[in-house]
């Protein structure tokens, strides 16, 4: 499984949770960092060719489709497609890892919305 992807598209994943309610907050930013800081990065092995880790990405990704205003719908779709192209390649440790940062976001402004908890309802059937 090729990390640039991965974290690209987990990067579009958090942004659909972040964004599905219309708004994304100073808090679900600040949660998206932390994650990518503190969990993401520490269990990287991977740089790109400037030597930054390639979890980043993740955040950059979000930024990109934030300033862009992009679709939620269309971000979410292209992670759930990314999942089922690479089912086999996600070991439980990496979809525990998926949900979670999910969940952290979804939770980071007065808990998970109306808005998001279908996302995480969707994401959670294709992670089991």
């Amino acid at each position: 499984m090729e990390a640039q992807l991965f974290y690209k598209e987990l990067g579009r994943l958090l942004y659909a949770i972040a964004a599905v309610d219309g708004r994304i907050t100073s808090k679900e930013v600040a949660t998206l960092k932390r994650v990518v800081s503190e969990e993401l990065v520490p269990q990287e092995a991977t740089t790109d060719h400037f030597g930054t880790d390639q979890a980043f990405i993740t955040e950059f990704e979000f930024d990109v489709l934030a300033d862009r205003g992009a679709s939620v719908e269309g971000a979410f779709d292209s992670f759930i497609a990314y999942m089922a192209r690479h089912k086999t390649d996600l070991d439980p440790e990496r979809k525990e890892l998926i949900y979670r940062a999910a969940d952290k976001v979804a939770s980071a402004f007065h808990g998970v919305n109306k808005e998001e908890l279908p996302l995480l309802i969707e994401l959670h059937k294709h992670l089991h």
